[in-house]
């Protein structure tokens, strides 16, 4: 594992060490505020836990259609929840392909293997950032 010393590095680094960080505590507001709403919304007296979680973390409307709960898909199936889902898909993606990208950095260390793994990574997110844009957008 390679370290740096104090005085090396980019703002940019600096950001995206501080950005993991802030992302991990915002997606567990994220997901609370899902299962909150799934217990407001009347799944607290009909569901139990691990479905409440479902409900919870990934609003899609399977899901929650599976969890034998009536007239549930209009509520999940408005702008609202669509940029929901994205904000999470978005920040969940950035956080873990951010760490995926640091991971790279310590363990490749050809400057064009390097270069190619960055761009394998780079080209990963934007396929996950997409295709959960498509089941978010399309299949609600």
């Amino acid at each position: 594992m390679r370290f740096r010393s104090a005085g090396q590095g980019s703002a940019l680094e600096y950001y995206l060490w501080l950005f993991t960080r802030l992302s991990a505590v915002f997606m567990l507001f994220i997901g609370a505020f899902g299962i909150i709403y799934a217990n407001l919304a009347g799944g607290r007296l009909t569901m139990d836990t691990p479905t409440q979680y479902r409900w919870g973390f990934f609003p899609i409307y399977w899901h929650v259609q599976n969890s034998d709960i009536p007239d549930v898909f209009p509520n999940w199936s408005n702008s609202f929840w669509r940029v929901y889902g994205m904000i999470f898909l978005f920040i969940a993606a950035v956080h873990g392909f951010n760490g995926l990208r640091i991971v790279v950095e310590d363990y490749v260390h050809r400057p064009i293997l390097l270069l190619l793994a960055k761009g394998l990574v780079f080209v990963l997110f934007l396929f996950v950032v997409g295709a959960g844009g498509v089941v978010i957008f399309e299949l609600f």
